[in-house]
């Protein structure tokens, strides 16, 4: 049992890391020529070039590995199957599902392997292959330190900064709102000329008006002054480096994200729906592998060319019912964790029908 274990995994094994290795190629090509205006219009560094390129990798490598996983069963198990190898495996008296019990935990390993990724090395490469991308398309890197314009940020206790222009301890045409608890209604307005960071919290503003509103939405007071004090609980530190996207966080930093929503009233749904793919996806591979054996046994069988196109087909419907599972739980159509694991949760139920059908269990 052992030997023969060890002979399918091998089998398995080869395929899928000359196809990882093959499709990661096609994505740095396709990337290349998808941008080559750009490229060849900038002229880049090589050192440039290439670095910008080494941290697309793990983004790519995460993306293709359930693909490679498809792509593997088909050809391992699908060649053992025309050979007849499986065949002499039953006859033995062997049970199928305990020969495949080898692929089956590598691909509960590398969805382990891809959860940890998703935590630990595609939020700063993925951050820094944006930034370099910035680079060579001419544009200033959205470091800290730099100068922004023209955008909003989400403080606590339900603050939202809309900032003209911030530098260093400075900002101009700040417009600040506060809103009632639980609620969208505007509890506070600020605006102000200038801004400056004196310290402690506290913020020197500059022409500045300051009306506050009743839970109705009427005016109870307006004030002017060219120069007042006002204390916050931002600092220049929360100004000066861009908000990753959620998509972008690890999935304690978008957890604690979630949580400074949710204290400020604000919806959360979308932030969710992402939180808890950051965990389904990954489980995409073993996913793929349940559908991708009784494929390859119904291949290997019968025409080759036609399992495998099919085999591509439900790849793709698979991505597309992750999409919309995604959609309906950041719409409120479903709950949010439902929409992340909607698709993982159909394609597992069709699979295991699948494989009941080709009497592997």
């Amino acid at each position: 049992m052992k030997k023969i274990r060890k002979y399918v995994l091998i089998s398995y094994l080869a395929p899928y890391f000359k196809g990882l290795a093959a499709l990661m190629l096609i994505m740095i090509i396709t990337h290349f020529f998808d941008f080559m205006h750009v490229f060849l219009g900038r002229r880049p560094p090589a050192g440039i070039f290439f670095t910008y390129f080494l941290h697309r990798l793990p983004e790519w490598f995460v993306m293709m590995m359930p693909v490679a996983t498809l792509l593997a069963v088909l050809f391992s198990l699908g060649t053992l199957n025309r050979h007849h190898e499986l065949t002499a495996i039953k006859t033995s008296g062997i049970r199928l599902q305990y020969v495949f019990v080898p692929i089956i935990g590598f691909a509960v390993i590398m969805s382990l392997f891809s959860v940890v990724m998703h935590e630990t090395i595609l939020p700063p490469t993925t951050a820094r292959a944006n930034e370099m991308f910035r680079e060579i398309r001419g544009r200033e890197p959205r470091l800290i330190d730099t100068d922004r314009e023209n955008f909003v940020y989400m403080g606590e206790e339900r603050r939202i900064y809309s900032i003209g222009f911030f530098s260093g301890k400075e900002i101009r045409d700040l417009n600040l709102i506060e809103f009632f608890p639980q609620t969208t209604r505007e509890r506070k307005q600020i605006f102000a000329k200038e801004a400056v960071y004196a310290g402690d919290n506290i913020w020197q503003l500059t022409q500045a008006a300051i009306r506050e509103f009743s839970p109705k939405g009427d005016i109870i007071s307006y004030n002017e002054s060219e120069s007042m004090p006002i204390k916050l609980p931002e600092t220049p530190e929360n100004f000066s480096k861009p908000e990753l996207h959620p998509e972008q966080m690890d999935f304690f930093t978008l957890l604690a994200y979630i949580g400074k929503l949710q204290r400020g009233g604000f919806s959360t749904r979308s932030e969710r729906v992402i939180l808890h793919n950051k965990i389904a996806f990954p489980f995409s591979n073993t996913i793929i592998l349940f559908l991708g054996i009784p494929l390859a046994l119904w291949s290997g069988t019968r025409n080759r060319t036609t399992g495998f196109f099919i085999s591509i087909l439900i790849c793709f419907i698979y991505w597309g019912a992750i999409s919309v599972g995604k959609a309906l739980g950041t719409r409120g159509v479903i709950h949010p964790v439902l929409g992340a694991w909607a698709a993982n949760i159909i394609f597992l139920a069709i699979s295991l029908a699948m494989l009941k059908v080709a009497r592997i269990t």
